[in-house]
């Protein structure tokens, strides 16, 4: 018991949050009976390998504050307080990347990301410190709003809503979010039991598997001699394919049955395509090849980015928009990913669309070369062209071609 879980008990403190409650309880709620929790679900490489490929890829790509301007366009503007907190250094400890990294993944193991926000005198955003999210217990308030109780050493600590950057997954209540680990406890305890049963069959020994028969009638002592001189010498990987010798008359009748007559493969494997489903990460991204082509891979990539990143990138957003820029600032500013190296195909498709853009006059040079990030060529790489073969709709020969 660590000493969180001694200082709740010691409070007598129940949280609606179903991680932590989890974490206080301690159940087993699953089909195949095992500790399922955030801790025991990263043990499983499917599980580390989704919930890593998500935070990874958007803590990488580029975070900051945009100044909209009045022709609609919009610049970064790097001179908002926000820029160096998103961009380079979160807080004193951790970079912007390794922030959002933690923030993201404890989003997707319990539903709920935290963070503290530091302000300075004039109420400027300084910092965001990640909390764990078994030290919070949010608490709706009569007027609506949320009061975040934090488990400190020094004891618990109440933050009012603006003190607090909230990221949430899916929700039933509103202002907490479900734990996919939760919501999906009976695929992940199957992956614990099948994962402990295979470590134990190696542990046990992976060649030998069946009975010892022995003529005569063994007594106590002799029947423990002989299973621990037995375990010794053949059991585990390290005695795989030694000689047996047998004495007193005794016989090894191997058990028929292996891994693969019960389809032990099998089964793990389709495991492991369900936690990919959880997380609704196309197997190949993750390693699991078995089914993977060339072409199903390159599609199954733009659906990653498409149906998985994407909302994970406005559900950010719209949570930093809301706890970091106040209402003014939101008039003038908002926060946004740069997602173009994501959505960027191989060099060739890339020029080819450039080429396309640049005849038919909605991108210049200047333009296709900042998006590749090269610099201005100067005032020539400004013109845009237009085909000399088209005219606008109902246009005559008198009619200039604008």
């Amino acid at each position: 018991m660590n000493w969180f879980t001694k200082l709740f008990e010691k409070r007598n403190v129940s949280s609606r949050d179903p991680y932590l409650a989890e974490k206080l309880s301690g159940v087993r709620d699953n089909a195949a009976g095992q500790y399922v929790s955030p801790e025991t679900a990263t043990g499983i490489a499917a599980v580390h390998a989704c919930v890593q490929l998500i935070a990874e890829t958007v803590a990488s790509l580029p975070l900051a504050p945009y100044l909209q301007l009045n022709d609609g366009s919009k610049v970064i503007d790097k001179s908002h307080v926000l820029y160096r907190v998103l961009h380079d250094q979160a807080n004193p400890v951790q970079s912007a990347f390794e922030f959002r990294e933690q923030f993201i993944a404890s989003c997707l193991l319990t539903g709920n990301g935290y963070a503290r926000i530091v302000m300075n005198n004039k109420g400027e955003v300084t910092a965001l410190e990640p909390l764990h999210p078994s030290h919070v217990n949010p608490v709706r308030l009569v007027n609506g709003r949320i009061r975040y109780e934090v488990a400190t050493v020094n004891g618990t600590k109440r933050y009012i809503q603006d003190e607090i950057l909230h990221l949430r997954y899916r929700s039933t209540d509103g202002f907490t979010g479900l734990s996919p680990v939760t919501i999906a406890r009976n695929t992940i305890g199957t992956a614990l039991a099948q994962q402990q049963f295979e470590g134990s069959f190696f542990r046990n020994g992976a060649t030998l598997s069946g009975a010892l028969k022995h003529p005569g009638q063994l007594g106590d002592e002799a029947y423990r001699s002989l299973k621990t001189s037995f375990q010794d010498q053949y059991s585990g990987t390290g005695n795989a394919f030694k000689v047996m010798v047998l004495e007193e008359g005794m016989s090894f009748e191997p058990i028929s049955m292996s891994q693969q007559d019960a389809q032990f493969v099998e089964s793990r494997r389709l495991t492991l395509e369900d936690i990919a489903r959880i997380y609704r990460i196309p197997p190949p991204a993750i390693g699991i090849l078995h089914d993977a082509t060339y072409s199903n891979i390159t599609e199954q990539s733009r659906s990653l980015v498409k149906h998985t990143l994407r909302p994970w990138l406005v559900r950010i957003e719209q949570a930093m928009n809301s706890a970091l820029l106040s209402f003014d600032g939101q008039q003038s500013h908002f926060i946004e990913h740069n997602a173009d190296g994501l959505l960027r195909g191989a060099i060739g498709e890339r020029y080819e669309a450039y080429r396309i853009a640049r005849e038919w006059g909605w991108l210049n040079v200047n333009e296709i070369r900042s998006i590749e990030n090269m610099g201005s060529i100067g005032p020539m790489g400004d013109t845009y062209r237009q085909p000399m073969n088209t005219e606008p709709l109902g246009s005559t020969k008198e009619t200039p071609n604008v």
